[in-house]
């Protein structure tokens, strides 16, 4: 059992618990996810304390891809499978292509194309509404202060 009991944790001191390799683990993923160094995040696959560890990471990793697909295709109209494996942190261009058909996207084998309904720009919010919350905002502020 490579993880530990809750109430072992909690009477640890904190250099204790960071010195801790199944412990350190999960906080630099933490750490990594928050500044969004997820290159940090698929390196750290490799580095895992335990094997037990590594279902979980692949879960983690498949939902960095999914978000990372999501903002593909919000930012561009196009991307070449070679940058597209770069981007999704893969090492090789049929685990892309499997990736692709999985979610559907367009392509000629070399470049995807995302449709422009999948834009971000297709869904905008009118500049009157975003003035009204900020106003509305600022005069609640200012309420509190």
């Amino acid at each position: 059992d490579h993880f530990p009991d809750k109430a072992v944790v909690s009477t640890q001191s904190t250099g204790e618990i960071h010195n801790n390799i199944y412990i350190k683990h999960p906080i630099a993923l933490e750490q990594y996810l928050m500044e969004g160094s997820y290159n940090k995040v698929f390196l750290a696959r490799f580095n895992v304390p335990a094997e037990s560890y590594l279902f979980f990471i692949d879960i983690l990793l498949d939902t960095i891809r999914d978000q990372i697909a999501s903002c593909m295709s919000a930012s561009y109209s196009c991307v070449t499978v070679a940058e597209a494996t770069k981007l999704l942190f893969y090492d090789n261009e049929g685990k892309t292509k499997a990736f692709a058909d999985k979610h559907d996207w367009e392509g000629d084998g070399k470049v995807y194309r995302f449709s422009k309904s999948d834009k971000a720009e297709d869904r905008f919010v009118p500049i009157q509404t975003v003035t009204q919350h900020l106003l509305e905002y600022a005069k609640e502020l200012d309420m509190i202060v």
